[in-house]
């Protein structure tokens, strides 16, 4: 890992990736204890789940820093940039000071390079204990009993909608699935989940009494009043727990997203609690209103050749997913144009033939990934409907744009994390939106509200 220079952030992650990915808590504690243990002196929060995890981390970031705490966020993957993966008050982390930890935490692991995800967690903890954050959200990687972000002692934890994936790693059956997303879990503390599907639930619930957490399922003490009618311009909730009633306008788009908001304000609740404090609901309504997720139903506003055009990212990435963006697209019922691209690993047999169907046009192309699916090889999934393939992403998104503009359909681009982030990219370089995911700000910032007029 010598050089005559100084490696970049980036520089160094690529190194790191030919390493490739590995479950297990020992080597990232020995490389923590190196360093000093940064991560015992960060007050965390890990948020585990299939999906949701993600938006239910930056809810829950942005309530904490609305309330009055110092947040860190940490997520994976990155959209665009790396960098998008740490953040502080929903402020992404600069290169130049990603580059300083990870040149820190190199130094610490000697001569067993840690891998691309190790290297990463440990940054964070870097990151966070440098700032003295007051809370941390850490979104869990993969599984949580053997995922790098468990090495550290929770305050409290949440499980989002479990569903089948990554079955490789954690097994091909909900309840074993169920069993490693538990690893959460930490003796007198609570872990705060949404009822799930009976055998996921008597696994949790087994899951606790061995290790003597205290399960809440949140929707037994939780109602949402208003609508979330997704053909609303401006949906007004409610959401009414044991310690208060929040009003606030939906910040992310999709009826789906009420459970992850949910989790997130009972999860502030909680975490306030455990300072003696309540969650005010004027700041709760703060942070619930600027929360941003991009690439997760993110719709985009563009031009071409002078004429409006409208662009929904969403990553979709598995069958629950794509089950959840159908749903939204029937409740909206909107007319759109399809450019799908997926690894093969995320059953696009299960995932594409519900979104292909009402699609008017489609193109397959595929993710710059090593496990992309061939878009050759999934036009059988589109069950006799008409589909083109376009191998790469650009001239997929250059003949999806170029096609003559019908101001009432939609271009949907989905299937994968990997394509979204590749495809806002281009889509900026041709268009000039959207914002690079890096530059959004994900939720509430005290900075930018004392700026505000």
């Amino acid at each position: 890992m010598a050089c005559q220079t100084t490696p970049s952030a980036g520089e160094i992650l690529d190194r790191l990736e030919v390493w490739g990915q590995k479950l297990g808590l020992d080597a990232i504690r020995r490389l923590l204890g190196a360093l000093g243990d940064p991560q015992s002196g960060v007050p965390t929060i890990l948020v585990a789940g299939t999906n949701g995890k993600g938006s239910t981390s930056a809810a829950l970031a942005s309530l904490l820093t609305a309330a009055g705490f110092r947040c860190g966020l940490y997520t994976s993957p990155h959209l665009e940039d790396v960098e998008e993966r740490l953040r502080i008050d929903g402020e992404a982390i600069t290169e130049t000071e990603l580059g300083f930890h990870l040149r820190r935490v190199l130094d610490a692991a000697g001569a067993a390079p840690p891998t691309y995800f190790e290297s990463l967690t440990a940054a964070a903890w870097l990151h966070f204990a440098a700032h003295r954050v007051d809370a941390a959200v850490f979104e869990v990687g993969l599984g949580g009993r053997l995922d790098a972000t468990n090495v550290s002692e929770p305050m409290l934890s949440v499980i989002t909608q479990i569903a089948r994936d990554h079955a490789q790693q954690l097994g091909w059956t909900l309840t074993s699935i169920a069993g490693e997303k538990a690893g959460v879990m930490r003796p007198g503390r609570k872990c705060l989940t949404w009822r799930p599907a009976p055998a996921v639930q008597r696994e949790l619930n087994r899951c606790a009494a061995v290790c003597g957490a205290r399960l809440v399922n949140v929707d037994d003490s939780t109602r949402f009043g208003g609508t979330s009618d997704s053909r609303a311009s401006d949906p007004l909730l409610s959401l009414t727990t044991p310690q208060a009633e929040y009003r606030f306008r939906a910040p992310l788009a999709g009826g789906h997203q009420l459970i992850n908001l949910a989790l997130a304000v009972r999860a502030a609740e909680e975490f306030c609690a455990l300072g003696g404090r309540h969650l005010d609901p004027g700041a709760a309504r703060r942070g619930l209103e600027t929360v941003r997720w991009p690439g997760r139903l993110e719709w985009v506003e563009i031009e071409v050749d002078a004429a409006p055009r409208r662009v929904l990212f969403d990553a979709a990435h598995n069958p629950a997913g794509a089950t959840a963006l159908r749903s939204y697209l029937d409740d909206a019922c909107l007319e759109f144009n399809l450019l799908y691209g997926a690894l093969t690993d995320k059953q696009p047999e299960r995932c594409l033939p519900q979104l292909a169907e009402r699609a008017s046009r489609i193109v397959l192309t595929a993710p710059e990934h090593g496990r992309a699916a061939l878009p050759e090889t999934l036009l059988p999934l589109l069950q006799n409907r008409n589909g083109v393939v376009d191998a790469h992403a650009k001239s997929a998104l250059d003949r999806l744009l170029d096609a003559p503009a019908d101001p009432h359909r939609t271009l949907v681009v989905t299937g994968s994390l990997y394509l979204v982030g590749e495809v806002r990219t281009l889509l900026r370089d041709r268009c000039g939106a959207p914002t690079a995911a890096r530059d959004l700000v994900t939720g509430y910032c005290d900075r930018i509200a004392k700026a505000a007029p």
